[in-house]
């Protein structure tokens, strides 16, 4: 325990040092404030524009606070991921091919203690930035549009950080079994697949990390919840198997693992 909090601690300070504790929550909002301030101003942004007609703009529906709050929720599931993809990458494979981790490991210090460390960096950066960038986008949707229901809003949000969860875990295992160009694309590519296959087949993924997605959209709509319970379930035990499977990996890859107490 006390090697984990070691190497948490040094993994929050190289995430300070390299300013990801900052730009990331500061992209994280302007990715989605943009989503309610673009909608609450679009009509008078068309009219600026000159191109568009004037019968057109008066009938231009404005969105309401669930629709908004749905498109902020969506743009964590494209550029959101992406952004922290790009940003785990190299969490431990940097480390493997930099030579830090076997420096790391030859001291009294477990596979388990390091994977999990890491895996705990990467959840603070990615449940602060989450949690600053909704509270934000929350509060101007609110101020623009009018109130999102704390209960629906508190529930579609908690969806979708599980999501991300997977998402952060399945970097992770990435990186450790790979080079990190290697594993943000292949990364990509996996989470893009769940989405895509719960997108064509539903019935057949509906076990997939991405029902969450279809629930949260659901939750924040106000529409009644089906089968919340396993995919959050199923989602869950696969973050425990990236975790898992990384740090066996970690053992077999021939890197000293001395444990310590």
């Amino acid at each position: 325990m006390r090697q984990t909090l070691y190497i948490y601690r040094k993994e929050l300070l190289g995430m300070a040092r390299s300013y990801q504790l900052l730009w990331i929550p500061v992209v994280f909002m302007l990715l989605v404030v943009m989503q309610p301030v673009t909608s609450y101003f679009l009509p008078d942004i068309l009219a600026a524009s000159g191109s568009v007609p004037k019968e057109m703009i008066a009938g231009f529906p404005i969105p309401g606070p669930a629709e908004v709050m749905a498109g902020v929720l969506g743009q964590y599931n494209t550029l959101g991921v992406l952004i922290l993809v790009i940003a785990g990458m190299q969490v431990v494979a940097g480390e493997r091919y930099g030579g830090t981790a076997a420096l790391v490991l030859v001291r009294p210090v477990s596979s388990a203690s390091f994977i999990s460390a890491k895996w705990a960096g990467q959840m603070t950066l990615m449940l602060f930035s989450f949690a600053v960038s909704y509270a934000a986008a929350w509060y101007y949707t609110a101020l623009l549009l009018g109130p999102v229901p704390w209960r629906e809003g508190l529930i579609a949000g908690g969806l979708y950080v599980l999501w991300l969860t997977f998402a952060i875990s399945l970097i992770v295992l990435l990186s450790t079994l790979l080079r990190g160009s290697a594993a943000a694309m292949i990364s990509l590519l996996l989470i893009a697949g769940f989405s895509l296959g719960h997108t064509l087949a539903p019935a057949w993924f509906a076990w997939s990390p991405a029902r969450l997605l279809m629930l949260a959209n659901a939750a924040i709509s106000g529409s009644p919840l089906d089968s919340v319970y396993f995919p959050t379930i199923m989602t869950s035990l696969l973050c425990l198997a990236c975790i898992g499977v990384a740090i066996w990996s970690l053992r077999r890859q021939g890197i000293p693992d001395l444990r310590g107490d």
